[in-house]
């Protein structure tokens, strides 16, 4: 008799925030659970996002049965593009998130100018479904966009549960609700392994009502004579949805003034309004336009919202500062609310934006990351989760490695045995075996993909290494000019420098850089089986000796021998 096989497989999510994307085996047949990017750390110059890596997939993409989207936000979902041009793999995800995975994939397409074939099931959130012979159940989560969902997928000793990202909050409006019921029934069928969600066990109690906005903004509504102008995450809809409600109670009216057009808010809001019940309630004689910004008996009535991505926001708004809108201009009767809590790689932008709205004549609120609370699970939400699903064994996933610790604790706390508890890290596989974890750990290569907007993954550490020692020394360019045949130098060599020295008080230098390259050039002359190749290399090793000598500096230093 066979022995079932289950694997627990992080290919992004582990000790960082962001990226998220893991792999749950059952008897050979792997499962995707979400595909995201995470935001470069400050030192990653020029990288735009970062993915995972795909190899593992497209090595075993003949045992991939399907990738589960659990939420629309750019962390879980915003990496699938570039999976699907790796392996064919069908999707399931809830009806408003596969609405907006079908507007990413066409912009995607349309941007990139190619053909991606894909197949969407739209699953409803508390649904059963059977994929691949496999039973697999959704639950409805409450988390700060709607339609969020868990994952149970069905092995013979018991489910494997995913938390997705989630918060107890039993008075979350309608589209944000958790059910309780849906999860109490997965669990009394069994659970052999909770994958939990780790970003904010370090917290004390419940999130709830820390995440919520409104009565940190009700009195600046109620003081604010003129215009209010307010950012908030394009793919946070919860604190949306209170800036809606905020502007009704005041008798205003909100302008969605995303300025990327396929930002989430605008996306839903036009998403809503083709549906039979909207994903928000906006009444539509409290909606005002672009155009009404500026105008008269109009103006000073209007509440702005600017949303936008983590790294586009705050460009928006030191574009706005610099004038660079032409309909949005700020003046000293305005209001200007930053509801945008600082994410990791963003931190030198928005600090930036933030002095700059400070030195302009508005009344200026900024709302710190300890009061923006996020919508995932403090230790008392985990609690509840694991009180209610009776896991077998406990994995921390989504955080850093001192949040897994905490989670740790949490799990310690109710009762779940020390050595129930896997802390893994991305590339790391948990195995069961008949329902009992393995002593014994494999491991798969995963490593980070660095995209630049050009390509993918052809960014590598050495390309960055490059892009830093641009940015803090400069580069140095030299071009030396030589006759093909005789190979003698018939011009006057020219260096030409950036972010280097200043030339006035460094001649000496450019001579001696100009000296060292025309006697590496006259070795040319002297051995014919000389290659320029080899001629360049050799300049460049010894002008970087001696720049680094003479001012300790280390430019990217680039000859050049032109032969005509």
């Amino acid at each position: 008799m066979s022995k079932e096989s289950v694997k627990i497989i992080p290919l992004g999510g582990q000790a960082e925030m962001g990226k998220s994307m893991y792999c749950i085996e059952v008897n050979e047949k792997i499962f995707i659970i979400d595909a995201g990017f995470r935001f470069p750390e400050v030192s990653k110059l020029g990288v735009d996002i970062i993915i995972p890596s795909f190899d593992f997939l497209k090595e075993n993409e003949d045992r991939v049965v399907a990738v589960i989207i659990t939420h629309g936000h750019d962390d879980v979902m915003a990496a699938l593009p570039y999976l699907l041009e790796t392996i064919d793999v069908p999707i399931y995800a809830p009806a408003l998130t596969a609405d907006l995975i079908e507007q990413m994939l066409k912009r995607y397409k349309k941007q990139n100018n190619l053909k991606l074939n894909y197949n969407i099931t739209r699953v409803k959130r508390n649904d059963s479904i059977i994929i691949s012979d496999i039973p697999v159940e959704f639950f409805p989560v409450t988390h700060s966009i709607p339609g969020s969902v868990g994952v149970a997928i069905w092995s013979e000793n018991g489910y494997i549960v995913y938390s997705g990202e989630f918060i107890i909050d039993f008075g979350a409006p309608e589209g944000f609700r958790c059910d309780i019921q849906k999860m109490m029934e997965i669990g009394k069928k069994g659970v052999l392994a909770l994958l939990c969600e780790s970003s904010y066990s370090k917290n004390s109690g419940y999130t709830s009502p820390k995440h919520k906005l409104t009565d940190k903004l009700d009195h600046i509504f109620e003081d604010s004579e003129g215009r209010i102008i307010i950012t908030s995450y394009a793919q946070n809809i919860f604190r949306t949805k209170e800036i809606v409600e905020l502007t009704k109670k005041y008798g205003r009216k909100i302008v969605f003034y995303g300025r990327d057009k396929y930002d989430s808010t605008n996306s839903i809001v036009r998403i809503g309004q083709q549906l039979k019940k909207a994903v928000i309630e906006i009444p539509k004689e409290i909606i005002a336009f672009s155009t009404d910004i500026g105008k008269k008996n109009v103006d000073d009535n209007l509440v702005v919202l600017l949303s936008g991505t983590p790294q586009r926001i705050y460009h928006d708004i030191l574009d706005i500062i610099d004038g660079g809108d032409e309909s949005l201009k700020l003046n000293e009767n305005d209001t200007f609310i930053v509801a945008s809590p600082v994410i990791p790689g963003t931190e030198k932008i928005a600090n930036k934006a933030i002095n700059e709205l400070y030195k302009t004549d508005a009344n200026i609120h900024v709302l710190k990351n300890k009061e923006l609370c996020s919508m995932h699970a403090s230790q008392e939400d985990i609690k509840v989760i694991i009180q209610i699903f009776k896991p077998k064994y406990f994995i921390p996933i989504k955080g850093e490695y001192q949040h897994f610790i905490s989670n740790l604790d949490i799990a310690r706390s109710m009762e779940i045995a020390f050595e129930n508890v896997g802390i893994i890290d991305n590339g790391e596989i948990l195995t069961f075996i008949d329902g009992k974890l393995q002593d014994y750990r494999d491991t798969i290569e995963v490593e980070d993909v660095m995209i630049d907007g050009i390509g993918v993954g052809d960014v590598g550490d050495k390309v960055i290494d490059d892009r830093i020692q641009l940015s803090n020394d400069g580069v140095v360019v030299i071009g030396v000019t030589i006759d093909s045949q005789s190979r003698d130098i018939i011009a006057n060599t020219d260096v030409q420098t950036r972010g280097f020295v200043y030339l006035r008080d460094s001649e000496y230098i450019i001579k001696g850089i100009i000296e060292i390259s025309e006697k590496c050039v006259a070795e040319m002359k002297n051995n014919p089986k000389l290659e320029a190749i080899e001629v360049r290399q050799t300049i460049k090793d010894k002008v970087n000796k001696y720049i680094s000598k003479e001012t300790g500096k280390k430019p990217v230093v680039l000859p050049i021998i032109i032969e005509v």
